[in-house]
């Protein structure tokens, strides 16, 4: 007898309502899992997650009591401050569902873990972002990294992944409320994001174009007031809320073709904007400051590379929102492998 037939001959509370129980019902064991606890996997990898986690804010803290110092506070150090708050609030969160067994929660975790190292390695390496000021900061980044690596491989050991197999069932999606909640979330701040980019791209093109040295100067100042405040910002928390209702939902993050497609364009898109444009815009008011020609210099390649870039960007949150709309292709072979998965 196949799985849907035995399924469908069951008895029960299912049966008296006329109705067939789901396929991938979880049997006693998974039932009685969540109240055995999480193994030892998971409790260390949940203090991994603190203590990078934890390392990582003091760090950023140290930064902005050093711009604070040096006169070099301004509104980006509020975004910076608005930043800490939110990732402390968020990564204890997730951290939170992840010792709940919420397979949400540790994609969750999974992914920021893995931006936290990428991010924190560049800073090490002085190619890009932020520069780590003095031998305290540094050796935060460093435990923080050191921290990220042991947790995320302890996410994903055998019995971390046996656990959070049995408990999938009964803890997989979030609820229904929130997840209209973080769907309004998600599309609002999507929209936000490609109206920011979009904006920024025609200032790339007004400042390449122009043969004003005052409205070029307008220009990519207001692009990089835009760059520090809100974009980063704008596509981590659509990146956040995206994962949430992908994750937490019958959608899944990698099970359906469309839904990791975006994701992984989301991805790009940020690490186009920290590691070609932010670094673009830097240049472009350094020259600025400079008093480098207008045109003719070493500012229209610049202004032409900002201006390609930021096309690329607006492209592809255009073609994402199209693939939202419509939802193309199938399930990856992640998502058949679980959707055919016989019930034990």
């Amino acid at each position: 007898m196949s799985t849907t037939d035995r399924t469908e001959t069951r008895s029960g509370p299912e049966a008296d309502r006329g109705r067939p129980a789901p396929s991938r019902t979880p049997g006693p064991a998974a039932a009685a899992a969540p109240s055995a606890g999480p193994p030892a996997a998971i409790r260390w990898a949940y203090v991994m997650v603190i203590v990078a986690t934890l390392a990582a804010i003091a760090s950023n803290v140290f930064e902005i009591a050093h711009q604070v110092e040096t006169g070099a506070a301004g509104a980006a150090t509020t975004g910076d401050l608005v930043l800490t708050i939110a990732f402390c609030a968020l990564f204890g969160f997730f951290a939170e569902m992840l010792r709940a067994g919420r397979q949400w929660g540790r994609v969750m975790l999974t992914v920021f873990t893995a931006l936290g190292i990428l991010f924190t390695g560049l800073g090490l390496a002085g190619i890009g972002g932020r520069v780590f000021v003095g031998v305290l900061q540094g050796s935060l980044a460093v435990l923080s990294l050191i921290a990220s690596v042991v947790g995320l491989v302890l996410l994903f050991v055998p019995s971390a992944n046996r656990w959070m197999a049995a408990v999938r069932g009964s803890s997989r999606t979030i609820p229904q409320r929130l997840r209209k909640a973080v769907l309004t979330a998600h599309v609002a701040i999507s929209v936000g994001w490609l109206g920011l980019v979009t904006g920024m791209f025609a200032m790339s093109v007004a400042g390449a174009t122009t043969h004003s040295a005052e409205q070029q100067a307008s220009m990519y100042r207001t692009m990089s007031m835009l760059d520090e405040i809100f974009l980063g910002m704008t596509s981590m928390f659509a990146l956040i809320s995206g994962i949430v209702v992908a994750a937490g939902t019958k959608w899944g993050l990698l099970q359906r073709r469309w839904v990791a497609v975006k994701f992984f364009m989301t991805m790009s898109v940020m690490l186009l904007g920290f590691a070609v444009i932010h670094q673009l815009i830097l240049e472009a008011n350094e020259l600025v400051d400079a008093h480098a020609p207008v045109r003719g210099g070493e500012l229209d390649t610049v202004g032409w590379s900002m201006a390609g870039a930021a096309a690329v960007a607006v492209l592809s949150l255009v073609f994402m929102t199209a693939v939202s709309t419509y939802k193309p292709w199938g399930t990856t072979r992640w998502g058949r492998r679980n959707t055919s998965r016989p019930v034990h």
